[in-house]
């Protein structure tokens, strides 16, 4: 019998983007796991969440070859389609990404969004309710650490998150 630890910070890195599923998804997307070894954006019900994306996964380019990087796409943190993508699980952390048409409370469970963008949004403002779960508490994917009000979220100010996937 085997039982061997795993960095989940490097094993996370080696997390395909399933670019059958998606074309493109920003940094801070709920993603579910489509695949051996590869995330896509949780997309339905039936997608349970796995983690958090922490790139910006791009399109190829449809001018250039397969592969092919413009001088700008160099030292990017942006992946591109298909391409190995970092997957954080559980600590801290800040992001833009979330429903901009309702406001946050420090302390507030949240969900994920109910249109296909991965981006977080309260629970009970329009979040997903996954299939396999029995309870809204199992829906819930991080607590929101910080308030955010309708003039803060149209700033763009970013909302400081505790993860729970």
């Amino acid at each position: 019998m085997v039982f061997i630890p795993r960095d989940p910070v490097m094993q996370n890195q080696f997390l395909s983007h399933d670019s059958s599923t998606s074309a493109t998804a920003a940094a801070g997307s709920v993603v579910y796991l489509s695949g051996d070894n590869k995330v896509a954006v949780v997309s339905g019900t039936n997608t349970n969440p796995y983690g958090f994306l922490m790139q910006n996964v791009k399109a190829e380019s449809s001018a250039h070859p397969t592969g092919f990087r413009l001088p700008g796409d160099l030292g990017s943190s942006d992946a591109f389609t298909g391409d190995p993508v970092a997957v954080a699980h559980l600590g801290l952390y800040e992001t833009t990404h979330y429903n901009t048409a309702t406001t946050y409370s420090a302390g507030g469970r949240l969900g994920v969004l109910n249109d296909g963008s991965g981006r977080l949004t309260p629970i009970g403002v329009s979040a997903l309710a996954f299939a396999d779960n029995n309870t809204t508490d199992s829906d819930v994917v991080a607590i929101a650490q910080n308030t955010l009000s309708s003039a803060a979220v149209a700033a763009g100010q970013k909302l400081r998150v505790k993860l729970l996937i």
